[in-house]
């Protein structure tokens, strides 16, 4: 199948490559200019690598015409630690994005997987399911709500199938060091101290290879609407970092309840991935366990 893989580059969209091109697939890798290949470094001469800004319309159009993808996951976002959540960049993402989908619908895409998040929920009913309530609190989760009614009824319009995977925690290899495990990993194997807070808050952990999983799992299936990629599995943050303490053997480093928790953050995420499992027939492959062994190896790579 050829895939058309918006922010390819990135955290998200790299594994997805990754996946895609080990399954034989044609993957059009989309590239912001100037954007390193770093994580892409093992299959990029697999990819056909097209580099443009995702809001140039004209030229995402063009591509689009020219490549003709059957189908495409679209991960592209801004996501930067400590911004995104309230950044005007939103508002121009969604705009780009119902450019890019209309391109895709008018040149016979058949299917679009678009990427949420879990905040598009009202987080106070805990466990969240496709059916849970919704109710974004942030500029970032507004417009992503926003997006998955539009797109699914631009689908209507077209014909073309719309998928809205809304993803939960993620960690994994090539995280952003300023996120919760790659920052308290780097701080122990360094010997330095790791502030966190008291770490009550339970959450959503999924390796990011097991995302891209599900992600590709939802490309194949015909799941349509809103589908949870999520571990299903609740754990307290303060049980993660214990972890990590104990897998770099340095949990004297942990400095619980130095930082002060947000305000207004929930007590209690975790998603009901019922959905994806039935229709996609996805399953984790990594545990709690080996993805943090294993994003602690990859950091002791990084650092020798």
């Amino acid at each position: 199948m050829k895939v058309l893989l918006t922010g390819a580059g990135g955290f998200i969209g790299s594994q997805v490559a990754r996946q895609l091109v080990e399954s034989g697939d044609h993957v059009v890798a989309m590239l912001r200019p100037g954007e390193s290949t770093a994580r892409l470094d093992d299959v990029l001469g697999s990819l056909e690598v097209r580099t443009l800004d995702l809001s140039d319309t004209a030229a995402v159009t063009a591509m689009v015409a020219e490549t003709r993808p059957e189908a495409c996951v679209h991960p592209a976002w801004n996501a930067e630690p400590g911004k995104y959540l309230h950044s005007r960049e939103n508002l121009r993402l969604v705009e780009a994005t119902h450019r890019l989908a209309e391109a895709l619908a008018d040149h016979g895409c058949g299917r679009l997987v678009g990427v949420g998040t879990n905040a598009e929920y009202d987080t106070s009913y805990g466990y969240l399911s496709e059916r849970t309530p919704t109710a974004p609190t942030y500029l970032y989760s507004a417009c992503k709500l926003g997006l998955s009614h539009s797109l699914a009824q631009l689908g209507l319009l077209t014909g073309m199938q719309v998928a809205w995977a809304r993803l939960f925690y993620l960690y994994g290899p090539w995280e952003d060091p300023r996120r919760l495990v790659s920052s308290v990993t780097r701080s122990l194997l360094e010997g330095r101290e790791a502030p966190c807070s008291a770490g009550l808050q339970v959450r959503d952990f999924l390796h990011v290879a097991d995302v891209a999983g599900g992600l590709v799992a939802v490309l194949r299936s015909g799941v349509t609407g809103a589908v949870n990629v999520g571990s299903g599995e609740p754990v307290t943050v303060r049980e993660v970092v214990t972890r990590l303490g104990a897998m770099i053997g340095r949990p004297e480093l942990l400095r619980l309840g130095a930082i002060e928790p947000k305000a207004g953050e929930p007590a209690f995420v975790c998603a009901d991935n019922s959905k994806l499992r039935a229709e996609t027939g996805w399953k984790a492959t990594y545990t709690l366990d080996s993805g943090l062994a294993d994003t602690v190896a990859w950091w002791r790579s990084r650092m020798v």
